[in-house]
C-alpha cells in the first residue's frame, strides 16, 4: 500500500524530493528548476516502506493538466498505483513523455495515446460523449 504525502503537509519531505528531481532532472526535460515545479504544481512524495518517488500534475500553457513524476528503480507497482491515485483526482489529465518505462507506467495506470507521434498519453475519468449527428 502506498502513501502520499502533499507538498503542504508537514510530514512532506522537501529534501528528498529535491535530491532525487536533481538525479532525474535530465530525464525529465526540466527547463524550470525543482522550486518552480513545487511552487506550481499539485506535488506528492511516494512512500511504501521508505520513499518510492515523486509525481506531481501541472497546468500547461495549453490549459490541459499533466502528470509528471521520477522514481526509484525497481519500484514499478508503487509507481503505477501511484500515478493511478494522483490521476483519478483530475476527470483529464495528460501526460507526455518519451520514455518506455514511463510509458508502460502509465498504461498499466489507465492511459491510453492520444497522438502517439507527439508522444501524448491521455487518461479520462469520466464517460466522453459521442458526438451524435
Amino acid at each position: 500500500m502506498i502513501v502520499l504525502i502533499e507538498k503542504n503537509s508537514p510530514y512532506f519531505d522537501v529534501q528528498t524530493a529535491k535530491e532525487n528531481f536533481e538525479r532525474h532532472k535530465q530525464e525529465l526535460d526540466d527547463e524550470n528548476g525543482f522550486a518552480c515545479l513545487l511552487r506550481d504544481s499539485r506535488f506528492f512524495n511516494v512512500y511504501n516502506r521508505g520513499y518510492v518517488g515523486s509525481v506531481f500534475v501541472y497546468e500547461g500553457v495549453d490549459g490541459r493538466f499533466y502528470i509528471g513524476g521520477y522514481a526509484m528503480r525497481h519500484r514499478h507497482n508503487e509507481v503505477v498505483e501511484a500515478i493511478r491515485q494522483v490521476s483519478d483526482m483530475y476527470p483529464k489529465i495528460f501526460a507526455h513523455t518519451r520514455h518506455l518505462n514511463a510509458v508502460i507506467a502509465l498504461k498499466k495506470a489507465g492511459f491510453k495515446w492520444y497522438n502517439r507521434k507527439k508522444k501524448l498519453l491521455r487518461k479520462l475519468n469520466f464517460k466522453e460523449k459521442e458526438n451524435v449527428k
